[in-house]
């Protein structure tokens, strides 16, 4: 009765009643909701503290279901992607975690984190080399003055490699030289091009149609490689590759001298003795 006056008086339906206790439902309903979450939340870190991964992803994986769209729901969803790469090795979970958390949360720099995450695991762990390609090449896109520009750019040249597509790598390396030619990338794109034409001189079905001419310019690039950098660590490697070029090309006599001058230098020593026994073998053989 005294609810009914009140109606009355303020002049409002008699479902506003209903309506005044739906909403107060719902408020009670979403506190009690993200107590939950907070609840599973500290199961969660409990749980990865005492090194139970799986259990703590299932925690952070309610966390986000009761909160999706708030900050501790979206902090559950990168904690679940971090753990589940790093330390359950399920990187398919993690990449689309990674990428629910790029596409959830409104901090930019968080963001472009969960986005280099997804590429390493692409790139360094899954060997889904045609995603990384195509991965960096968005986040280049999309900013193409970041520091990490010239990594990408080496990323998608070797990606380019693994998938024996030789001609791109070689001029996405080149690219790399040319944009970042003080990047501590570039130093290593020159040489991994000498590398690229040794590689493509030894998947050429025909070796007398073409082999000649790219061990050359495997050669040509190894000592570009060796002037510019006479100093690198790699300096060793490039020799290393002038000599099997100069094997491939049946120079035994240059190749038998360059591996030679490799035994001091060559980081396996052992390679350099086999390298020199099968060149004698060959020369003994042609002398019978």
């Amino acid at each position: 009765m005294v609810v009914e006056m009140v109606q009355v008086r303020l002049g409002r339906p008699a479902q506003f009643t209903k309506y005044l206790g739906l909403f107060g439902f719902g408020l009670l309903f979403g506190a009690c909701s993200l107590n939950s979450a907070k609840n599973h939340y500290i199961l969660a870190e409990k749980l990865w503290t005492d090194g139970k991964y799986a259990a703590s992803v299932s925690e952070f994986e309610k966390v986000s279901q009761k909160d999706p769209r708030g900050s501790l729901g979206i902090q559950a969803l990168y904690r679940a992607a971090t753990t589940e790469a790093y330390f359950l090795s399920r990187f398919n979970d993690a990449v689309k975690k990674f990428k629910l958390f790029a596409e959830a949360t409104t901090d930019l720099a968080l963001a472009w984190e969960a986005q280099k995450q997804i590429g390493e695991l692409l790139y360094a762990k899954m060997d889904l080399h045609d995603q990384t390609i195509e991965h960096y090449r968005d986040l280049l896109k999309a900013n193409p003055q970041v520091d990490e520009a010239a990594e990408f750019t080496y990323r998608i040249a070797k990606s380019q490699f693994y998938l024996w597509q030789f001609d791109d790598a070689t001029k996405t390396y080149q690219e790399l030289i040319a944009k970042y030619p003080k990047a501590p990338q570039a130093e290593r794109a020159l040489y991994e091009i000498g590398v690229t034409y040794f590689t493509q001189g030894e998947q050429q079905p025909n070796k007398k149609v073409r082999g000649p001419e790219i061990y050359q310019e495997a050669i040509d690039s190894f000592e570009i490689f060796l002037k510019k950098y006479p100093q690198s660590t790699l300096a060793a490697l490039a020799r290393f590759g002038i000599a099997s070029c100069l094997e491939e090309l049946d120079q035994l006599d240059a190749a038998f001298h360059a591996y030679e001058a490799l035994k001091k230098t060559y980081p396996s020593p052992r390679v350099i003795e086999i390298k020199l026994a099968r060149i004698r073998e060959r020369k003994a053989q042609r002398s019978r």
